[in-house]
């Protein structure tokens, strides 16, 4: 019998901890379930993710998505959170349209229109 899964989680390295925790939180929403020097746990939309401080973490892709109600909406407050805007807006797929942004570590990400 396969193992019981509980939860599952994303994990990002971060090179600030009170940063990025604040990326989150004024981008997406997050709310913080605890916080420590070394490690945050945010939930997003009933997901969690987890910050890991990583003082030698370089940038790239981390594969996480988040689908958004307005794609220019989401652009807009990834830019005020401190993140980047690395692609605009592109039709992938008849009726998906995605925008690659980064966070304030150079995380990068997807946004995804639903």
């Amino acid at each position: 019998m396969p193992a019981t899964v509980v939860e599952t989680f994303f994990s990002i390295p971060v090179r600030d901890m009170e940063r990025a925790t604040k990326f989150y939180v004024n981008a997406f929403g997050a709310t913080v379930a605890f916080a420590l020097p070394f490690w945050t746990s945010l939930h997003v939309a009933g997901v969690r993710l987890g910050l890991a401080l990583v003082q030698d973490h370089a940038e790239g892709q981390t594969g996480l998505h988040f689908a958004v109600a307005d794609l220019a909406d989401a652009q807009s407050w990834v830019e005020r959170a401190g993140g980047r805007v690395v692609r605009a807006s592109v039709e992938v797929a008849p009726g998906v349209v995605v925008s690659d942004v980064t966070d304030t570590d150079g995380n990068g990400f997807a946004l995804v229109k639903r």
